[in-house]
């Protein structure tokens, strides 16, 4: 029988390899399959094109007249590809633009590129302080990426019991390896209780969400459990 802490590791793994690969997903060119950009779908204005990456010029010409939508939506269209050449340098600047008018979507964008170091140079405590705010709006994919910086002390103070905050945040927002860092969390008893009962609660709602290796985790600890209370 596969001991919990052999599929724990693994678990953990997985989790460190969806932040580099959340990074890789979202980045110039990339699928952005996963990624959790809630609010994305602001009004622009009512002449908006039906086709988003149809009509580029009037993105431009809405962009430069000051509108942070039609910006955002700029700056993933170079961060993609989408009608013009990859840009991560030309995507950051419309991103920083539609940021600075408190676009969340922008926001979380751009810190994801300033924690990568795309388009520009790395600064991931201005990227930490973007999470921070996108994951205040609602973005939760935000809230789990600021998270693992926290658990892992990048770029600033490591503090389980925050990261621990932002992970039930991005969970309760629908990121299923959140739920599973959180369990590993209680489970180790790192910034929240040392607590099986939890863990399981959290693991089983990484299952839920269809998060690889969460239903074996779930299932080796109710075993472990079960053993326990028959001794």
């Amino acid at each position: 029988m596969v001991s919990l802490m052999m599929w724990c590791s693994k678990v953990v793994r997985f989790g460190f390899a969806v932040l580099l690969g959340g990074v890789l997903l979202i980045a110039p060119g990339a699928s952005q399959t996963g990624v959790t950009t809630q609010g994305a779908a602001l009004a622009v204005a009512q002449d908006a094109p039906r086709d988003w990456g149809r009509d580029l010029e009037w993105f431009e010409k809405s962009a430069a007249a000051g509108n942070a939508e039609a910006q955002y939506r700029l700056g993933l269209f170079h961060d993609k590809g989408i009608k013009t050449d990859v840009d991560p340098a030309e995507a950051r600047r419309w991103y920083e633009r539609a940021a600075a008018q408190d676009h969340g979507p922008a926001q979380f964008r751009l810190a994801v590129l300033l924690q990568s170091g795309i388009g520009g140079p790395a600064d991931p405590q201005r990227a930490a302080g973007l999470y921070g705010i996108a994951a205040a709006k609602g973005i939760a994919q935000a809230a789990y990426n600021l998270g693992v910086m926290f658990e892992r002390g990048e770029g600033i103070q490591a503090d389980p019991t925050i990261a621990a905050g932002y992970y039930k945040a991005a969970a309760e927002g629908g990121v299923g390896q959140a739920a599973v860092n959180l369990a590993l969390l209680h489970m180790d008893g790192r910034g929240v209780p040392q607590d099986k009962v939890a863990a399981l609660a959290w693991f089983s709602v990484a299952a839920v969400a269809g998060t690889p290796g969460a239903a074996e985790a779930r299932d080796a600890l109710v075993r472990e459990m079960r053993e326990e209370g028959e001794n």
